[in-house]
């Protein structure tokens, strides 16, 4: 008699894992596979993290980064299980395990304040933004970067997203937290993709708000600012949205968020890089958040002072 016996999963290890990833896979919990793209897998977990399981090499606060063959989970589909116990990730589904017992625990640097400069971080913005319109004209919100810096703007290239948001994106006074709030709460949520281009832009916003509040000089309260905005993101948009936002409004966010910001304060990096890195996060995700900076970094009583 022939005794068939069950193969084991196949297991691939995690390298790195974000803050926020690292506090959710350390307590036990059923998750399951929200979505599933070519750069990695989505996993909603209880209450409320979506965990982003990547193949590339990008780290964020919520980013699992996966170094093996990530074959397995290629073809997984929305819905499946999966189990998270500590140091572990199993995906029945794949018959795949992702060891996390290893993985070092990324968070930013701290932001090197004593770098900035007022002259030259509003000069070298200018640059930035502008060859970063001139790289995704159209796309996203990239039709709103001429306005707050003065330069040359095709009113035929700025694109339906952009149109749709501009009233309110230029309404936005950052000098004065408590009266923008009613304008950020109508951008919440709007626009298309996994993550709408209203969220990528206060994303943008909160974090640099957030990371480098001692240079912005703020004279309102940004942790009631937080808090409301905050709260309102998980009333009004998605899970993965909200979580970004929650993330940004504690100064975190993927490092091409992190590093595209701390070049444009300190000019710390090689802008070319940088910008390259920053455009490849999500469709027009990083142009939408680089309007999100700008929007805060050219508004009165900040970093033009």
């Amino acid at each position: 008699m022939t005794i068939q016996t069950k193969s084991l999963p196949e297991q691939i290890a995690a390298s790195t894992t974000g803050t926020i990833a690292q506090q959710t896979l350390s307590i036990g919990k059923t998750a399951t596979v929200m979505g599933n793209t070519s750069r990695g897998i989505f996993i909603k977990t209880e209450p409320k993290w979506v965990l982003f399981v990547s193949y590339e090499d990008y780290r964020g606060p919520m980013t699992v980064n996966l170094k093996g063959d990530i074959t397995p989970l290629r073809n997984l589909t929305n819905g499946g299980l999966v189990r998270i116990t500590p140091g572990q990730i199993s995906i029945p589904k794949a018959d795949l395990m992702i060891s996390t017992a290893d993985a070092a625990v990324w968070q930013p640097q701290p932001p090197a304040t004593g770098a900035y400069r007022a002259a030259e971080c509003f000069a070298r913005m200018k640059t930035f933004a502008w060859d970063a319109y001139q790289h995704k004209k159209g796309s996203g919100l990239s039709g709103l970067l001429p306005y707050p810096l003065d330069m040359p703007c095709e009113s035929n290239k700025t694109g339906p997203v952009a149109q749709d948001f501009q009233k309110d994106i230029l309404s936005i006074n950052i000098s004065d937290l408590p009266s923008t709030t009613e304008n950020i709460n109508k951008i919440l949520g709007r626009g298309a993709g996994l993550t709408p281009s209203g969220d990528d832009f206060l994303i943008g916003l909160l974090l640099t708000l957030n990371r480098w509040e001692d240079v912005l000089r703020l004279d309102s309260d940004l942790g009631t600012f937080n808090e409301q905005i905050v709260q309102s993101a998980y009333n009004k948009t998605t899970t993965l949205g909200a979580n970004l936002i929650e993330c940004a409004a504690h100064g975190l966010a993927d490092e091409r968020l992190i590093n595209a910001l701390d070049y444009l304060i300190t000019g710390a990096g090689k802008q070319e890089r940088i910008l390259n890195e920053l455009l490849s996060w999500g469709n027009s995700s990083g142009i939408d958040a680089l309007v999100g900076m700008v929007a805060v970094m050219s508004a009165g009583n900040t970093v033009k002072q």
